[in-house]
């Protein structure tokens, strides 16, 4: 069984407002034995958030036995201590990754908003001659504009895949132009910041051309009809007033409904204002 773990950590800062990276690896460790990890609001020398500490520093400490992808939403300069501040996606992975590639969201303008700048972490990834993509991301939350553009794009990298599944370059092996054939199976993980009864998530499910998987929401192909568990505002009414909702999900492509055996969510720990979300899947 191959076990996934996303959890939007918001760069450690918990429930209670104090930051503490101790307790986000005790629940990582207490909600699953995960293969993978997705981790979203990673931050690195970033006064403004984590106090300038390295975090993908500690997290690698944390789990050695674990190769670390870290995708930086923005590099900038005037960090503490002179280093460049990042804020993004960190994926931990203890199965082999055959290649990453790190994805920049678009921002179109929106003057009417904030808005942060947005990644998505791609994977290819082989277990037991399983083979799929991983995509980790975090999608914009004020800018319904610049979410829905990026929704477009995840589902672009999906199509283009298939697309260069089904037609692949000419292979140069231990070069450059090496091609690494993407499978046409995904997982995409993450906080996407919409609910259910949003355009977004009508949008993420949209059809796709002919002969490239749809996406599925992985909870509904698991728990067809049922009322969905929360994935923030569980603990923490100040930031979610709206109280208990979902917006982190796993949405698989429709090749892999199979194989999904199971969906777990952690609705105890308050290390964060999100909770962690765990997918298994059959390898075989």
């Amino acid at each position: 069984m191959l076990t996934l773990l996303s959890w939007n950590i918001q760069y450690g800062k918990g429930v209670d407002g104090r930051i503490d990276l101790c307790r986000i690896r005790d629940g990582i460790l207490e909600t699953a034995d995960a293969d993978i990890v997705c981790l979203q609001e990673v931050s690195r020398f970033e006064p403004g958030t984590s106090k300038g500490a390295d975090q993908l520093q500690a997290f690698q400490e944390f789990f050695p036995d674990y190769e670390a992808f870290y995708g930086p939403a923005y590099d900038r300069s005037e960090g503490v201590d002179g280093k460049r501040r990042q804020f993004g996606n960190l994926v931990l992975s203890r199965i082999q990754v055959k290649q990453a590639v790190h994805h920049v969201l678009p921002s179109p303008p929106d003057p009417e908003n904030r808005f942060m700048l947005r990644q998505a972490s791609e994977l290819q990834l082989s277990y037991q001659g399983f083979s799929f993509r991983l995509v980790n991301t975090h999608l914009e939350y004020f800018s319904e504009k610049q979410q829905l553009e990026q929704v477009h794009r995840l589902r672009e990298f999906h199509q283009l895949a298939c697309a260069m599944n089904l037609n692949p370059g000419i292979d140069m092996p231990g070069t450059p132009f090496e091609q690494l054939n993407p499978p046409v199976e995904v997982v995409i993980c993450g906080d996407f910041n919409f609910t259910p009864q949003s355009e977004s998530y009508r949008q993420m499910l949209a059809s796709t051309p002919e002969g490239i998987p749809v996406l599925r929401d992985a909870w509904n192909v698991l728990h067809p009809g049922e009322v969905r568990d929360p994935t923030c505002g569980v603990f923490d009414r100040k930031q979610w007033g709206e109280g208990p909702h979902c917006r982190d999900y796993y949405f698989v492509s429709s090749n892999l409904d199979q194989r999904l055996e199971s969906i777990f969510i952690n609705l105890t720990t308050r290390a964060s204002d999100h909770q962690p979300v765990v997918l298994e899947i059959q390898e075989r």
